[in-house]
């Protein structure tokens, strides 16, 4: 039974539907459309189909409107679905995201449809299945299954027996567990359901489970009738002629749904009773640490004269939060079923300007730098950034940006490929981009649009696979002597090549990765002298200085004063030469009349100047994550402008692409940055998620889930504990299980294979003096 507390109503709407405001009149397939809708939540397009699926906060191509819909119907999987307890539909998806803290599907769970209903074959001897209950309760746990090479399951409830199961080899059974003697905490909890018996053969499994119930005692006397996906879905459900794709419940029943409210968002939904029989329907809002909120009770009725009554909440008043909505069946009679026809959050349509085409597209990744050194986040003048500081206030500068990882080669990977680490198979320091992997520079060499890139940093060589498809590929090793500014000198030249016919007229797409603030820092003896600290005799100089802070190993405490000084101007220094080369580079842009014409990009990679003295690789925290983002748009639309909408480097790759009229692949991801310039609208159910090795940490709003797979994550709330030191997934145990599936959800579809990295003598000494090895 599920326990409301009416606090107080929501001011509401309600209409007859006959005006038809939320029919649908082409029906999915609904298979179809809970896979997809899967992948769309996860950001990951169709994960390699040819047709990329809508997402949440989906922003358009030119040309459509964007209502922001986010539709219950379409992320079902990621939903509680409720009836006389919590119910797991195993074959159906509804597991991703609960297994034992992993971000992905075990290879030991298997999908089997038979019978009529969908299957888990489970091969792992033990299943650990996490879950939020949402009040003070005794508790059993029921199943149905089939014994395999088990004929007996031992049940546990966050590690206290709850007791053994029988199940009979080869032949369906329900079974159920004695009920808990004591009430369990409203919260997050760990269900463990160890199999008992020999195993036989690799091919047999222990068991074929088709659900799993975590219920509460009840009066009610009826046979238990589970709440499976095929069961609450109604793709088709037409109440007086007019269809919607509804939700099924029978009370005491409740789906549960966890979301970020968009600004100005509605929940709309038609209520009906389809059989004979009345309902009463309820809708609440639910929210970590506070009593639910009915804000809605809808009475209705079955019968051959049965309509959907349409209902709008306004939503205003959770904008941005994190709040569970549930769709609740408090009372069924007769033999008819309530439904919740297509039940969605809404806001307000979205007009975008179409985005303005490019000729030239760069874009200029600083190695290294933190975004506390540079305009507009330093808290001090930064006059030796001149050019850095003309970009702050004329281009638009997007202030939440976020790597997907905090290894180098692995974020340009993502920039270059539009796929997350997991997806391009570049995930430790000891792999390399698969050549199978698709880039940019094959994009845009069938697009007719030549693609250079430009490399100073070793990470990003052709010995960790970025060289391919590239119309010029250049790189400049750190020990052969040329200056840091090089690779922004050659990518200016090879932009503004006077030769129109070596041009070809041809649109030009750049990337250049340089320096930043890495060293070897570019400065003469004579030019380090006069740095401070005055009289400085330690053994810090411009060109040695990587090699020794890899000896230091991040180790801060190591260095003295005086060589942390030293190092602090050595770092400044370089960087402002780094500063002067772009200013090259935008004026070599300038002197050609291009630059108008031209999507103008800069960022960094790791942030890791002076939170690890260039370490890279780390476990990816917030620190090494957040990165400065300027763009100057063709034309200069947006410019002097500040967003604060959430970005990653994916958005690159996208903005990218559309500016120069190429069309991404299905299975990369990103946003344009235009478009969300234009919109001034928070994609608020978009998750950013950044790995390295099998370290997560994945970003919804201001929260953060950190952790690896297999082992319990952490929860922070960075507005309160900026530095995650606090774990919070008790305090918010519904956002924790939310971020949780989402994370799992993006990481669907099979990467690539990875590939091992090799180095050559000359490679490893390059790396050697960049102080990577």
């Amino acid at each position: 039974m599920v326990a409301l507390t009416v606090v107080g109503p929501v001011g509401l709407s309600v209409a007859p539907a006959s005006s038809g405001r939320y029919v649908h009149h082409r029906m999915r397939n609904l298979g179809a459309t809970m896979v997809l809708a899967l992948a769309a939540l996860a950001g990951c397009g169709s994960c390699g189909s040819d047709t990329a699926p809508a997402e949440p906060g989906h922003v358009p191509e030119p040309g459509e409107s964007d209502d922001r819909t986010i539709s219950i119907m379409d992320v079902l999987p990621l939903c509680d679905i409720d009836h006389r307890g919590l119910l797991f539909d195993l074959g159906s998806g509804a597991l991703r995201g609960r297994i034992a803290h992993a971000v992905e599907m075990p290879a030991g769970i298997v999908a089997s449809d038979h019978d009529g209903a969908s299957w888990a074959r489970i091969y792992d001897r033990k299943l650990k299945v996490s879950f939020f209950w949402p009040q003070v309760a005794p508790l059993f746990v029921s199943l149905r299954g089939i014994g395999k090479d088990a004929s007996r399951v031992t049940v546990s409830l966050d590690g206290y027996e709850l007791g053994t199961l029988k199940l009979r080899r080869n032949s369906i059974k329900v079974a159920t567990t004695r009920t808990s003697s004591q009430p369990v905490d409203a919260g997050l909890h760990e269900l463990t359901i160890r199999f008992r018996g020999r195993k036989r053969a690799d091919a047999e499994p222990f068991a074929e489970l088709d659900w799993v119930r975590i219920g509460t005692p009840d009066d009610l006397k009826r046979t238990y009738g589970a709440p499976t996906m095929s069961d609450v879905l109604a793709p088709a459900a037409q109440l007086a002629g007019v269809p919607h794709r509804a939700l099924s419940l029978r009370a005491p029943g409740a789906i549960r749904c966890t979301f970020r409210v968009p600004p100005d968002g509605q929940l709309r939904t038609a209520v009906g009773m389809r059989g004979q029989g009345d309902a009463r329907a309820a809708i609440v809002i639910r929210r970590d640490g506070e009593e639910a909120t009915v804000i809605k009770r809808v009475d209705v009725r079955g019968g051959a004269d049965a309509e959907w009554t349409s209902v709008e909440v306004p939503l205003q008043s959770y904008a941005s939060q994190v709040v569970t909505v549930e769709l609740t069946a408090l009372k069924t009679t007769g033999t008819g079923r309530l439904m919740f026809g297509d039940p969605a959050v809404h806001a307000p349509l979205l007009k975008h300007r179409p985005v303005p085409a490019a000729r030239a597209a760069v874009v200029v990744v600083l190695d290294g730098v933190e975004r506390s050194d540079l305009p507009p986040w330093r808290d001090t003048k930064t006059p030796h950034l001149p050019n850095l500081n003309r970009l702050a206030k004329s281009a638009t500068v997007f202030s939440n940006h976020r790597a997907p990882s905090s290894l180098v080669s692995a974020a340009l990977a993502s920039l270059i490929t539009g796929l997350p680490p997991r997806n391009h198979a570049l995930v430790d320091d000891g792999a390399r981009l698969p050549a199978s992997v698709r880039t940019i520079a094959s994009i845009a060499r069938e697009g007719s649009v030549r693609a250079a890139m430009f490399t100073g940093v070793p990470t990003t060589f052709d010995s960790f696979g970025f060289g391919g498809h590239w119309e010029r590929f250049t790189a400049y090793p750190p020990n052969e002597g040329r200056l840091a500014s090089a690779p922004m000198d050659d990518a200016a030249s090879w932009l503004t090549e006077s030769d129109d016919k070596a041009r070809g007229g041809r649109p030009m797409l750049a990337v250049v990765h340089a320096r930043g603030g890495h060293p070897p820092w570019e400065l003469t003896p004579d030019e380090a002298r006069t740095l401070p600290p005055a009289d400085y005799t330690g053994y810090f100089g411009p060109r040695r200085a990587a090699q020794i802070v890899a000896k230091l190993q991040g180790r801060h405490s190591r260095l003295s004063g005086q060589d942390a000084e030293r190092m602090r101007a050595l770092f400044l220094a370089g960087l402002s030469r780094q500063d002067e080369a772009l200013g090259n580079l935008i004026g070599k842009l300038e002197e050609s009349q291009r630059w108008d014409s031209t999507l103008f990009i800069v960022t960094g990679d790791v942030a890791s100047a002076r939170a690890t003295l260039f370490r890279d690789g780390l476990d990816p925290s917030e620190a090494l994550l957040t990165l400065p983002l300027y763009v100057h748009f063709p034309e200069g639309v947006h410019g002097g402008r500040t967003i604060t909408d959430p970005t990653e480097y994916f958005d690159l790759t996208q903005t990218m692409l559309l500016s120069l009229g190429l069309k991404k692949r299905s299975e990369m991801l990103g946003r344009d940055l235009h478009a969300m310039a234009s919109s001034g609208v928070e994609d608020v159910e978009h998750i950013r998620v950044a790995t390295t090795g099998d370290q997560y940490s994945a970003r919804w709003g201001d929260f953060v889930l950190r952790g690896k797979s297999g082992a319990r994550p952490r929860l922070c709330l960075l507005t309160a504990d900026p530095t995650c030191a606090y774990d919070r997934r008790h305090t918010y145990p519904m956002v924790t299980q939310a971020l949780s599936r989402r994370l799992a959800a993006r990481t669907s579809g099979k990467p690539p294979a990875r590939e091992p990295l090799t180095l050559d003598s000359e490679a490893a000494a390059m790396l050697k003096v960049w102080g990577a090895y």
